[in-house]
């Protein structure tokens, strides 16, 4: 394998970058969650459930992915920049993207949202997440921690992992219950996040990449698949009135909601690591032309997303339909717009 560039890490930030956009897309259109504008008309019953269920799958991996990878790669950039060069250039990648985003593009915006300067001014705006990047951004910057030591994933170190961030994630949400904010984080998925994070730092130090295979990722894979998604939609369908009890507090549902969490987390991480390395490990030129851009394309997407829903409201079909046609269209105009931004902003010295 080429131990400086891991082509399938480069599908899988695409994938999970286009992931993030479904996301947050499908939140407008009726699943559960927050967004900065929900759509005048939104999916309902059995379309508007089957959504929401797929946001709880997708959060329960694709920002820890995200951080899994980030923490991996991370050393390579370290030993090879040295410290002094590595801190700068965090900073140029990570810390002015955040100004811009904090101080331009965020409330322009919601300010573009509000007043209906897109001349959509009977829309309605509602929702709490008004700052999708800064969990990616802030906690990239938070998150340069020490290296730890563990050789290999093992299914006690595994177990372990599960129990330790599904507990802490129980804990948290006692105070910080899912759907709350703390200066635009949301603290109740953090525990899988920092643990990702240094599972990420850990699996470089031991090569953890060259040693896993899909026959030892199978049995969690299948296990979060037949097992963690059936649980998820019996039990939230027992609850469907009561739904608020998963976000949390001292009950059942909100502990079983902590712990499934890093149960479908592994199970599909490790899953997707293990068959990339088999399956997708070959140069692909627009995939990582692609990944070059998805950091942007994260940065840029909200700006995407509102304004393609805006545009497909014109249109005479349904909310899932609609749904549908600002993922076919806003996918690849929001990695358009995330390589013409790396352009502009790249003529005055700042990377992304």
């Amino acid at each position: 394998m080429n131990r400086t560039r891991f082509y399938y890490l480069d599908l899988l930030r695409v994938f999970l970058t286009m992931l993030v956009f479904y996301h947050h897309s499908a939140v407008a259109f009726g699943a559960s969650g927050g967004w900065y504008y929900i759509s005048k008309e939104t999916t309902t019953g059995l379309t508007q459930g089957l959504l929401s269920a797929s946001m709880g799958i997708d959060q329960s991996y694709f920002m820890s992915l995200f951080f899994f990878i980030s923490a991996y790669l991370m050393p390579f950039s370290f030993d090879r920049k040295g410290m002094k060069s590595f801190i700068y250039d965090r900073l140029n990648r990570l810390g002015i993207p955040l100004l811009i985003y904090s101080f331009l593009v965020n409330p322009l915006l919601i300010y573009c949202i509000i007043t209906g300067i897109c001349l959509w001014l009977a829309a309605r705006t509602t929702g709490t997440d008004t700052n999708p990047p800064f969990e990616k951004t802030i906690s990239g910057l938070i998150f340069l921690i020490n290296f730890l030591d563990w050789k290999y994933p093992a299914i006690m170190g595994i177990l372990l992992f599960m129990i330790v961030t599904g507990a802490a994630a129980f804990l948290i949400r006692l105070y910080v219950p899912v759907g709350s904010e703390v200066l635009g984080l949301q603290l109740g998925f953090f525990p899988l996040y920092i643990g990702m994070y240094l599972l990420g730092i850990v699996a470089h130090r031991n090569h953890w990449l060259d040693k896993i295979c899909v026959k030892n990722a199978l049995p969690w894979f299948l296990t979060a698949i037949l097992c963690g998604i059936p649980s998820l939609l019996i039990v939230m369908g027992s609850f469907s009135e009561q739904m608020d009890l998963f976000s949390g507090g001292w009950n059942l549902q909100a502990l079983f909601y902590a712990l499934w969490e890093p149960v479908m987390c592994v199970g599909i991480c490790y899953f997707l690591l293990a068959y990339g390395k088999a399956h997708w490990n070959k140069p692909m030129p627009l995939v990582q032309k692609l990944s070059t851009d998805s950091y942007a394309a994260y940065f840029i997407h909200p700006v995407v997303v509102v304004g393609c829903i805006f545009v497909m409201e014109l249109l005479l079909v349904s909310p899932l339909m609609r749904l549908a046609l600002v993922c076919v269209v806003g996918i690849p105009c929001c990695f358009i717009a995330a390589r013409g931004m790396r352009l502009v902003l790249g003529t005055v010295g700042v990377k992304m």
